[in-house]
C-alpha cells in the first residue's frame, strides 16, 4: 500500500473534529425547540456519544496507520469515520424532521443514510479481505460483484430524488416508507452471506472470525430487536460496537505481534553483540599495544561493527565498517560480512587483496544489493607499521608524534558489494611508540541535535584532544559523553562505533 500523504490524514482528522463539534451543537439545540420529544433526546444523546467514540478510535488507527503503513488500518479508518459520518447525518435528520421547511433537505439526508449504509458494508468487506487475507479465484469474483452491485442500488436511491419509489417526506416534513423500501436493504442482504462466506475460508484464527462475524449479526439483532424501525441511532450504535471489538482485538494481535518482534529483536541483538569483541584487553599478553572498541546501537540490532584479531605472533588485524541498510537485513549483512572478512584475513595479510576478495564473494550472493564500507589494516607490531586499505569509510583520524589528533585524508577505494571488478590500493602509516589511530563509523559526524546540527568531523577532533594523552578507552568514553551532550534529547538514528589503537613499541 501506498505511504498516505500526511495532509490528507490530518484533513480528515480535523474535518471529523469540526463535525463532531457541529453534531454536538446541534444535540445543544434541541432543547431550545418546544416541540422536543424524549425519543430526540434519547437520538441526540446516542448520536453525541457515538461521534466521540468515533473520534477516539480514529485517533487510534490514525497512529497505528502512522506507524505501519497497514491496508487494515486504512479500511477501519474508512469506516469509522463512515459511522462518525452517520451519526452526524442522523442529528441532522432528527433536527430538521417534522418541519416543511426542509422538508427537501431531510429527503436528502435520508438519501445520503442509505448510500452511507452501503459505504459501510463495501468498507467492511475489504476490511476483512485485507485483514483476513483471503485469496484466489473466489476472493477476486467476489471482489469484482461486490463493488458492482453497489452501483444499481446506488442509483435506486438516486432516483428516488425524482420519483419516491423508496421513500418520501410529505409537505409536513414526515417521513413515510414507500412499496419498494425495503429493496435498498437487498444490497446488505447479498452482501452479508457473501462476506460471510470469505470470513469461514480464510485461515485466520477464531477469535478474528468471531469479531468479524460480529459486525453482521450485531446489527441483524437490533434490526430483529426494533423490528425494523427507522432513523434511531442505536443502529449505528451497534454497528460501532462492533468495530470496537474489531479495534479491540486488531490492538491485541498487533500488541502480540510486537512483543514477539521485540523479543525476536532483542535476541538478534544478544546474538550479533557477541559476535563482537567485548573482552578488554583483549590480549592481556602482548604490551606492545593496547586497542579498545565500542558500538552503540541506534535499533535493538546495528549495521556497524568492529573487529580485531592476532593473523600470527606479529600481524594484528584490525576491522571497522559500516553496512548500508540498518535493523534486522543490516545486522544480518553485517554478521555475513564478518565473517567473510575476518576468513579471508586468514589467509592473505595484504589488505587490498583481502578486500577484493571480500568483494568478490559478497558482490556473487548479494541479491538485495547492500554494500558496506570498511577500513582495514594490518599492524606489524615489531615495527609499528600498518598496511590498511579504505573501501568508502570514514577518514581515520592520527596523532603522531606527541602531537594533535588530526584527520588522515587516506586513499579512498569504492565500497564493497557494489561492483565486482573493484580494485582497492593499500598505503602504509607509520606507528611510534606512543601514537594512536582513531576509527569510526560515519554515525559519529552525522549525530543531530534537536536543531537539526550534526555534531561534524571538527567536534570530534576537538574532543579527542582534550583526553589525547590518556588510554583508548578513556578516549572511546569522552567522546561518547561529548557526542550525547551535543545530541541531548534527540533520538539516536545511526549506529556509533569507534575504535582506538595505541602503540607502545
Amino acid at each position: 500500500m501506498k505511504k498516505h500523504n500526511n495532509w490528507t490524514i490530518y484533513f480528515r482528522l480535523y474535518l471529523l473534529i469540526i463535525l463532531s463539534v457541529l453534531s454536538m451543537v446541534l444535540a445543544l439545540r434541541f432543547f431550545e425547540r418546544p416541540d422536543i420529544n424524549p425519543a430526540a433526546l434519547y437520538n441526540a444523546g446516542v448520536d453525541v456519544l457515538g461521534i466521540f467514540v468515533c473520534t477516539v478510535l480514529f485517533f487510534g488507527c490514525f497512529n497505528d496507520m502512522g506507524r505501519d503503513q497497514d491496508d487494515s488500518a486504512f479500511w477501519l479508518i474508512g469506516l469509522i469515520m463512515l459511522i462518525g459520518l452517520a451519526f452526524i447525518n442522523n442529528e441532522l435528520c432528527w433536527y430538521i424532521a417534522g418541519n416543511p421547511q426542509y422538508r427537501k433537505w431531510y429527503l436528502f439526508l435520508n438519501e445520503l443514510t442509505k448510500i452511507g449504509d452501503f459505504g459501510l458494508v463495501l468498507l467492511f468487506y475489504n476490511y476483512v479481505r485485507r485483514t483476513l487475507s483471503f485469496e484466489g479465484k473466489l476472493a477476486k469474483w467476489l471482489d469484482l460483484h461486490v463493488f458492482i452491485l453497489i452501483l444499481p442500488f446506488d442509483l435506486l436511491v438516486l432516483a428516488n430524488t425524482f420519483y419516491p419509489i423508496c421513500f418520501s417526506v410529505d409537505a409536513q416534513g414526515v417521513f413515510h416508507t414507500e412499496h419498494l423500501y425495503r429493496l435498498v436493504d437487498l444490497y446488505m442482504v447479498i452482501v452479508a452471506p457473501l462476506t460471510l462466506i470469505l470470513i469461514n475460508r480464510c485461515k485466520a484464527s477464531r477469535r478474528q472470525k468471531l469479531v468479524a462475524f460480529s459486525f453482521i449479526a450485531i446489527p441483524i439483532f437490533h434490526y430483529v430487536l426494533t423490528g425494523g424501525a427507522h432513523g434511531y441511532a442505536t443502529q449505528y450504535g451497534s454497528t460501532l460496537i462492533s468495530v470496537i471489538l474489531i479495534y479491540s482485538i486488531l490492538f491485541t494481535d498487533r500488541s502480540n505481534k510486537l512483543a514477539s518482534t521485540r523479543t525476536e529483536l532483542n535476541t538478534a541483538g544478544k546474538i550479533q553483540d557477541s559476535m563482537l569483541p567485548h573482552c578488554f584487553p583483549p590480549f592481556p599478553e602482548r604490551k606492545e599495544f593496547e586497542i579498545y572498541a565500542s558500538m552503540d546501537a541506534a535499533k535493538e540490532v546495528g549495521g556497524d561493527f568492529y573487529d580485531f584479531f592476532m593473523l600470527d605472533d606479529d600481524h594484528l588485524g584490525i576491522v571497522i565498517a559500516d553496512v548500508s541498510g540498518k535493523g534486522v537485513p543490516g545486522a544480518l549483512f553485517m554478521m555475513i560480512s564478518k565473517v567473510i572478512l575476518q576468513n579471508c584475513a586468514q589467509y592473505d595479510h595484504s589488505p587490498s587483496k583481502v578486500l577484493s576478495n571480500m568483494n568478490g564473494l559478497i558482490c556473487d550472493n548479494n541479491q538485495e544489493q547492500m554494500f558496506i564500507t570498511v577500513w582495514f589494516g594490518v599492524l606489524t607490531i615489531s615495527t609499528g607499521k600498518i598496511m590498511a586499505a579504505n573501501a568508502g569509510h570514514e577518514y581515520p583520524i592520527l596523532m603522531q608524534h606527541g602531537q594533535n589528533f588530526k584527520l588522515y585524508k587516506d586513499r579512498h577505494s569504492f565500497v564493497i558489494g557494489a561492483l565486482p571488478e573493484a580494485n582497492y590500493s593499500e598505503y602504509e602509516i607509520q606507528m611510534e611508540p606512543g601514537d594512536k589511530l582513531f576509527l569510526y563509523t560515519d554515525g559519529i559526524p552525522e549525530a543531530v541535535n534537536r536543531e537539526k546540527a550534526q555534531y561534524g568531523t571538527d567536534r570530534l577532533i576537538q574532543a579527542l584532544n582534550v583526553v589525547k594523552n590518556a588510554d583508548p578507552d578513556v578516549i572511546l568514553k569522552y567522546v561518547k559523553a561529548s557526542v550525547d551532550r551535543f545530541v541531548g534529547e534527540a533520538e539516536q538514528f545511526d549506529d556509533l562505533t569507534m575504535l582506538c589503537l595505541e602503540y607502545k613499541g
